[in-house]
């Protein structure tokens, strides 16, 4: 665990580290993927500033919503822990926004997105596991410990478990890099259904809603840190998860509802300086 590192009269800390890494690889990514499939560079840009903006602030607000904290906390930067189901809710909302005021199709973006989105779990979640927070259950034979003052040594300390003397916490299961983990599988699908052809513009979105929402709400069940919300008798992002799979698993299979998604275009070259054809709905 190094929560922060410093650099002569420079502090930076771990969790802000790979959050920082995540957002310019996403980016970097999404507007890859968005060149290919037809949306303007220009157009792209604009569009994952306004969603990384919003996914940040989204999940800091969240985060103090479900913490019960005030809201005169948002710009305490140092603090780890943003909930990710705050930062996909709002980014997506926002850029729902952003793409009907550019004419850019919603779920062309949202294709380029996500898989960015499950990139930036695989990476973020390793600083989720630098700075200590968002840790699992007791476990001796799969644990490790984290060091006095680190979440895991504090919510030990209030519950009585542990005395203020104690130099660690007692070991727990480190469900950050099984998170992390989960990311990363989850990109690799998302980045293989994204250049299948034939299929329908939407699908890589739903899949990594549907995959992440299962797999959010298997993890909650091994993790052991206080402060995590409850909505519906479980933890706030059990029932999101459940509720987010739910809905994406609809808009899969009923036929109805997979009508209203176009079928996805053919995957163009990667010539970002180069005038493109016009998607639908752009001018």
């Amino acid at each position: 665990m190094f929560p922060k590192f410093q650099i002569g009269p420079v502090s930076l800390y771990g969790y802000g580290i790979m959050l920082g890494l995540s957002c310019v690889l996403g980016a970097h990514l999404a507007s890859y993927l968005c060149v290919r499939s037809g949306i303007s560079s220009k157009k792209a840009w604009k569009i994952i500033l306004t969603v990384i903006v919003a996914g940040i602030v989204g999940g800091r607000i969240h985060e103090l919503i479900v913490t019960g904290q005030p809201l005169s906390k948002l710009f305490e930067l140092q603090h780890s822990g943003r909930t990710a189901y705050g930062a996909f809710l709002i980014a997506t909302l926002f850029g729902v926004l952003a793409c009907k005021g550019l004419r850019v199709p919603f779920w062309r973006f949202a294709d380029a997105a996500a898989p960015t989105m499950a990139l930036g779990l695989g990476i973020t979640r390793i600083g989720c596991f630098l700075a200590g927070c968002d840790y699992g259950l007791r476990s001796e034979s799969l644990g490790v410990t984290f060091p006095a003052g680190s979440p895991a040594w504090s919510d030990q300390i209030r519950a009585g478990d542990l005395t203020m003397d104690a130099a660690r916490s007692l070991p727990v299961m480190p469900t950050q890099l099984l998170s992390s983990l989960a990311g990363l599988a989850i990109f690799a699908l998302c980045m293989k259904l994204w250049f299948r052809r034939p299929r329908r513009e939407g699908d890589v979105t739903l899949l990594f809603f549907g995959s992440y929402g299962l797999a959010r709400a298997g993890l909650e069940l091994l993790r052991g840190d206080r402060g995590r919300g409850e909505l519906g008798g479980m933890s706030t992002s059990t029932t999101i998860g459940l509720a987010s799979a739910a809905i994406a698993l609809g808009l899969v299979l009923i036929p109805v509802l997979r009508k209203f998604r176009a079928e996805a275009g053919e995957i163009l070259p990667h010539e970002p300086d180069e005038p493109k054809p016009a998607v639908e709905g752009e001018s």
